[in-house]
């Protein structure tokens, strides 16, 4: 099924929600098997390869009590044609009836698209709050050189979501768990920009239905972002750091379906894509949601946000430790990079007015330099301000 399916729910066309399970809490793990061994008695475990030997013992002992054997496959690099044809090939030949995916966004998108390939359902198991990945239907596809290409919807979303939460907040770096708070937050900024200026959004209660859980979150997230980090690295499991797991982890999943394929992307997401196919080096040295998560204060400047909310969205990012604009990944306004990148815009998104890519370019000194406080200096991550030469 192609996104395009998905955009007239009126006539008839399929719409498919993510994972139809979901475990989240403390010794979750235990459910691994039992879900295991209603798809099948042989799975094949697709594993980040730096992970594993951390959660191998308890992944293995689940599935095996319940009688389901397995063959480890160990992953590394992109989520690419070469590595889902590997782990597929690895499967076919164990006679692996599931997938098991253990780990960050790349490992389990992998596993779900192998999956695919050798016909049947995928598990989840993910490892940090960092991505939607685990429950989400599409799956992103790179280059066997890490290169995006754009969203695979394979035949079905995950069967389960285990959300072991030993795993995810006792034995993972903090950054990746801030990272996908902010993937999280981008869907309702980015949501809002199509809604007003996308031609391509239908809108039906699907879509309505997106907007608000996506404000929902992104207000959660934006509230208790920045004490649910702090918890995580004491290692504390409260009621807040379980709602923002929830939400980066499961309910963005739900708003991704929810709108209609890829429509919950827009500006930050497609500048994550600039920066995979145009400067891969930022790609290899930071996360998706730092990637994302630099350009957001820019999505909201150019959806008309008022200056209190992209402060304050601002502030949030420089306590969870985010670039909060291009300067901060690297990138230096010169008139060949802001050509570059409103000509990627256009394309990619698609601009369809000249009055639109204005919109865009109007807020280009936000997007390289971030916000200017009262007196007109900008202000860096640190919440200081210096002078500029522009």
């Amino acid at each position: 099924v192609c996104s395009s399916d998905l955009v007239h729910m009126r006539n008839g066309n399929l719409i498919q929600l993510c994972s139809g399970r979901y475990y989240q809490g403390s010794g979750v793990l235990s459910h691994l098997g039992g879900d295991a061994v209603l798809l099948g008695r042989r799975a094949l475990v697709v594993a980040d390869a730096a992970v594993w030997p951390k959660v191998e013992a308890r992944v293995l002992r689940s599935l095996e009590q319940s009688g389901v054997d397995t063959k480890v496959w160990l992953f590394s690099g992109h989520c690419c044609p070469g590595n889902v044809r590997s782990a597929a090939q690895a499967g076919q030949a164990y006679g692996a009836e599931l997938v098991v995916g253990v780990g960050g966004g790349r490992a389990l998108d992998t596993a779900k698209i192998a999956a695919d390939h050798m016909g049947g359902r995928a598990i989840t198991v993910p490892t940090s709050a960092a991505t939607c990945a685990a429950s989400a239907w599409l799956a992103v596809e790179y280059t066997d050189e890490g290169a995006f290409v754009g969203n695979n919807w394979t035949r079905y979303p995950p069967f389960a979501v285990i959300a072991e939460l030993d795993f995810i907040v006792r034995d993972c770096p903090a950054r990746l768990c801030a990272a996908g708070i902010v993937d999280a937050m981008a869907k309702y900024p980015e949501i809002s920009y199509n809604i007003q200026f996308s031609n391509q959004w239908e809108k039906n209660l699907f879509s309505q239905s997106a907007q608000l859980l996506s404000e929902n979150t992104y207000r959660l997230l934006l509230e208790h972002g920045c004490e649910t980090i702090e918890q995580l690295r004491a290692g504390k499991i409260t009621p807040a750091l379980e709602d923002c797991v929830c939400a980066a982890l499961q309910v963005t999943g739900v708003i991704s379906a929810m709108a209609c394929g890829g429509k919950q992307a827009a500006v930050s997401h497609t500048l994550y894509s600039y920066f995979c196919c145009v400067h891969p080096e930022l790609a290899a040295g930071f996360l998706h949601g730092e990637l994302v998560g630099s350009t957001l204060v820019y999505q909201l400047a150019v959806n008309g946000a008022q200056k209190e909310a992209q402060e304050a969205l601002n502030r949030v990012l420089r306590a969870l430790g985010m670039p909060t604009c291009l300067e901060e990944l690297g990138l230096k306004e010169t008139s060949e990079e802001a050509a570059r990148i409103f000509a990627f815009l256009a394309e990619r998104m698609p601009v369809e007015t000249p009055k639109e890519l204005q919109r865009l370019r109007g807020e280009s000194d936000v997007l390289f330099h971030g916000l200017r406080d009262s007196a007109g200096k900008l202000q860096t991550k640190r919440g200081e301000t210096h002078e500029t030469g522009i």
